[in-house]
């Protein structure tokens, strides 16, 4: 029994990252018009339907972000115009501005159909859009279809007309500029409400301009500082409400007698003292650039331990003192989710995974940090840029064996890391329950735990890899991107712990396949110990680990390189407890066994538990259904419920028929309960 559910529960680990994240936003191709005709138009729309707190974005996207497009597959010979968008709303995340949808929006599209249509009209076409949530962006893509039959009675779609302005007749306006002010005057007959936010199509105005627009009883003013494009001879394009909510397209032209402004000036000065953190974005780190900032970008993850150590150097009075001095611009790219924008900007730096943080300023070379981080390395490297100097990490060295000490020395102090710290309790109460064991078991333990270590590493190597190969952009702890793999791992924690604890035991003790500590037949639980430390390690890096692995990663190294990487910090993760398995008179420093082991055991159930509580954040900041992480909070208790049934009715000095029914509950609801969660998983 306990070999089954070892395997089930660390099987199940390394086989839920391979499962791709699921898009938040459903699309499809929708019909809007009941009768077909030959030769007439008739009108479709491409469906998104967002879930909570996700967006896409309008035709002019704002600040960041990516409009979604259509590329026909097969048209059916209908003639298609362009997309309609329907008025979108002002979003503002730190002074990020965009132009976005939410919830269900339709984007029209008014088809021509041919003269000589008959029967069914097959649409095909391929959708791309970028939907975003306040923690990151992410590229999708559908194919979608639609099957319209010539003449009446097709199923159709509603929609609300008086969302589109490019539906109804456009209403004209005329603009003035004085310095660096454009103020639009709509016809009074139009009865645009100047109070509500007008769109503009084109980047003539700035988001934040757009943001901070201005009006009073008859014209709309905008400030034309930091816009992206040139104001010319023409119209100005916005959307905007009338007095209904109907929106309406505006076209503004220069008012007679006056002249086009020069272009705008597109520099923009950050207050000193901004300490504000902005969503990293492509774009976001574009502009600032090119206005002559300084930017930092810390490339993070919530599932990252190290990422949040390096997080309290931020705070520290001499750090922000020195980002406040510069106006350096602080971005964060959260990779708590998969994110292929994000993971191909690391693969840019030469990493494979967080942590990563560089500074960047334009004309200066690229200050790329270690990763775990000081005060005095974030203030060197901001020093170097600042003054236009190349600045280099310690550990950003170069030779292939120096490339290889650092993985394998990466590999050694991942033993030193937080996610690490359970395991090395369990290890040492392993070694004390070896002691005085023949020597020939303990090495054999010793062995056999390096090997589970190793052998981990290799198949973490060959997925990663695997998963290259497909297209996919993953890295170092990207499993840690599946829920699925958050929660197994949660679970597996809370198991571990109440075994610990002494609320339960399985044969000898689920605990004990994780220490490892069976020196008269321990074979199988010293090597899945190395399994569940390797699985435990992967959301912490070391100091020169992230390095090493982006050499191994680099696109141009060959396969068998890499996993020999992979090998080699297996090799330093397991090379201290194989050291005290061959010279077994290390662990006489260790105090004879006696009740302080069980006081040991014990207490190491509290870490698990307290790394439990951590991945449960993590869970929290990955999946929206606040509803599912409350039901996985109260599954781990029902789960915690099912352990006590299993060690208070399946005790030994209970009758057969009571250890039976004890058992055979718990195992009921601890898999039912699993099941459900899983089930119902975001």
């Amino acid at each position: 029994m306990k070999r089954l559910l070892t395997l089930l529960l660390l099987g199940y680990l390394w086989l839920t990252p391979l499962a791709d994240a699921a898009s938040h936003t459903k699309v499809d191709l929708v019909n809007l018009t009941p009768d077909i005709r030959p030769g007439q138009k008739a009108m479709v729309a491409v469906r998104f339907v967002c879930d909570d707190h996700f967006h896409i974005y309008w035709k002019n996207p704002g600040d960041a972000g990516q409009n979604p497009t259509i590329e026909w597959q097969d048209a059916a010979g209908t003639t298609s115009g362009p997309l309609l968008y329907p008025g979108p709303k002002m979003l503002d995340q730190k002074g990020i501005y965009n132009f976005v949808h939410e919830y269900e929006t339709l984007l029209l599209l008014e088809l021509t159909i041919p003269a000589t249509a008959t029967g069914e009209l097959n649409l095909k076409a391929k959708v791309e859009w970028l939907e975003c949530d306040d923690k990151g962006c992410y590229p999708f893509d559908k194919e979608v279809s639609l099957k319209l039959k010539v003449g009446p009675g097709n199923a159709a779609v509603k929609h609300d007309p008086k969302l589109y302005g490019d539906l109804r007749p456009i209403v004209r306006a005329s603009y003035t500029v004085k310095a660096d002010t454009l103020t639009v005057t709509p016809p009074a007959e139009a009865k645009l409400v100047l109070s509500k936010v007008w769109f503009p199509e084109r980047g003539v105005l700035s988001p934040e301009g757009v943001f901070k627009q201005k009006q009073d009883a008859t014209t709309k003013s905008f400030s034309l500082k930091d816009a992206t494009e040139k104001l010319e001879t023409g119209p100005v394009v916005f959307a905007a409400q009338d007095t209904s909510g109907t929106w309406h397209r505006v076209e503004a032209l220069p008012a007679a007698g006056s002249t086009t402004p020069a272009p705008a000036n597109t520099t923009k000065e950050t207050p000193k003292g901004n300490s504000a953190w902005l969503p990293w974005s492509p774009e976001a780190e574009a502009k600032a650039l090119a206005a002559g900032q300084t930017v930092y970008i810390d490339f993070t993850a919530e599932w990252c331990a190290t990422c949040q150590i390096n997080k309290r150097v931020y705070k520290h009075d001499v750090v922000a003192a020195a980002f406040a001095d510069k106006g350096v611009v602080l971005m964060k790219a959260d990779w708590t989710k998969k994110d292929a924008v994000i993971a191909a900007e690391l693969t840019k730096y030469g990493r494979s995974g967080v942590p990563c943080n560089v500074f960047l300023k334009q004309g200066a070379p690229t200050a790329l940090l270690s990763e775990v981080i000081s005060d005095d390395e974030v203030l060197a490297a901001l020093s170097a840029i600042s003054a236009g100097k190349e600045y280099r990490a310690a550990n950003e060295s170069h030779g292939y064996v120096v490339w290889l000490l650092l993985a394998f020395g990466g590999g050694a102090l991942l033993n030193l890391m937080p996610c690490v710290f359970p395991v090395i309790g369990l290890k040492v109460l392993g070694f004390a329950r070896e002691a005085g064991a023949d020597r020939g078991v303990v090495i054999r333990n010793g062995l056999l735990y390096s090997l589970g270590v190793v052998l981990s590493f290799l198949a973490l190597g060959g997925v990663i890899l695997a998963l290259k190969a497909g297209g996919n952009s993953v890295g170092w702890g990207f499993q840690m991107q599946s829920p699925g793999f958050v929660l197994g791992t949660c679970v597996l924690m809370v198991t571990l712990g109440l075994s610990l604890a002494g609320v339960f035991e399985i044969g000898t003790g689920l605990a004990g396949t994780a220490a490892g500590a069976e020196p008269q037949g321990g074979a199988s639980g010293a090597f899945f110990s190395g399994v569940l430390a390797t699985a435990v390690a992967t959301p912490c890096t070391a100091p020169g680990l992230g390095a090493a692995l982006g050499f191994a990663l680099d696109k141009d190294r060959a396969s068998g390189e890499t996993l020999l990487f992979f090998v080699v910090i297996g090799l330093g993760m397991a090379i201290p407890y194989l050291l005290l398995s061959i010279f077994p008179k290390l662990t006489n420093l260790l105090p004879r066994p006696g009740e302080w082991m069980e006081t040991l055991k014990q207490a190491m159930a509290f870490p698990l538990f307290a790394y439990a509580l951590y991945l449960l954040w993590v869970l929290n900041s990955q999946v929206e259904d606040r509803g599912w992480v409350r039901d996985a909070s109260l599954g781990l208790a029902v789960l915690a419920t099912a352990c006590w049934i299993w060690g208070r009715w399946g005790a030994p000095h209970r009758t057969d028929r009571e250890r039976l029914i004890g058992k055979t509950s718990a195992v009921l609801l601890y898999v039912l309960t699993l099941a459900h969660l899983y089930w119902y998983l975001p």
